[in-house]
């Protein structure tokens, strides 16, 4: 049943082009921000590394990817809102199916969507820093990235679908989808490096969730062009590192597992707003019928 639902979900996400690429284009901008002014600006203040233009690629990548996953699961929720807007969830409640099994299929939906669409973007984006730069990257680089595209999808349709609990009309979603878009790329440190920021907008950055999505990422792709670039120069790595937000520090940087447990800890209880209900629901629902 839920796999049905979820194929319907896909169907009509798919169908209309147009809001497909719209939902793209928060990630669009930021790439073609970064390859007209930003590239030059930010690898002016790293003269002295030897592969600056493949680590501020990296960088880039990461962050973009993360920008795709926020905005793309957004629009993949679309069909709850109107779903719930026409009156369809309350028909579809009323056949076999139960309000758990219905918001995880418009969750998981939302999850294929965000992960396709970030392999789109990581494919577009490996192929133009390859033919620019000559950028590599390795099959166990992208088996690990894959892995993380998953996390993203799910932390960002968890978070994404309790925002949206109270949106009630399509419109009002179209709003929010535009101002996420404008936005995302900030949030995340994606379009800007964190280190460059005023004090609040880096606290900003800090406060949401994408960030530390995007600090692994960048972990991952650039762990041995870093430890090559700065082989006896600890120092200066964790000053590029903090800088670029490829590790993110609170009163230290944080280590990869205390990243990992931030984020297991949001999307748990993003989880559990968004389900509960629904599993109440289901619950008293079976109760009555008994």
């Amino acid at each position: 049943m839920i796999l049905a639902l979820v194929k319907r979900q896909l169907l009509l996400y798919f169908r209309d082009h147009s809001g497909v690429l719209f939902s793209l284009m928060g990630a669009l901008i930021a790439f073609v921000l970064y390859l007209v002014f930003l590239k030059q600006t930010i690898r002016s203040g790293w003269t002295q590394l030897p592969v600056r233009d493949l680590l501020l690629d990296d960088w880039l990548i990461g962050g973009t990817l993360v920008i795709t996953s926020i905005t793309t699961t957004l629009a993949g929720l679309t069909q709850l809102v109107a779903d719930r807007e026409q009156q369809i969830r309350a028909d579809l409640l009323q056949s076999d199916v139960t309000a758990i099994q219905l918001m995880l299929s418009y969750l998981l939906s939302a999850m294929f969507i965000g992960l396709l669409m970030q392999l789109v973007m990581f494919g577009v984006m490996v192929g133009t820093f390859a033919w620019q730069d000559g950028l590599t990257v390795t099959g166990q680089q992208v088996i690990q990235l894959v892995g993380l595209m998953i996390l993203a999808s799910g932390l960002a349709t968890a978070l994404n679908a309790v925002i949206i609990n109270g949106i009630r009309r399509v419109a009002s979603l179209g709003s929010l989808s535009a101002l996420v878009g404008t936005g995302a790329g900030f949030l995340v440190g994606g379009l800007i490096p964190i280190g460059t920021l005023p004090h609040f907008a880096q606290l900003l950055v800090k406060l949401t969730p994408g960030s530390y999505l995007a600090a692994l990422n960048r972990q991952l792709l650039m762990r041995s062009r870093l430890a090559t670039s700065f082989a006896g120069h600890a120092g200066l790595r964790q000053q590029f590192e903090t800088k670029l937000g490829i590790t993110l520090a609170w009163t230290k940087p944080l280590t990869t597992a205390q990243t990992y447990l931030i984020i297991g800890v949001v999307l748990g209880v993003a989880l559990g707003i968004v389900l509960l209900p629904s599993w109440w629901t289901s619950r008293r629902r079976q109760r009555l019928l008994h």
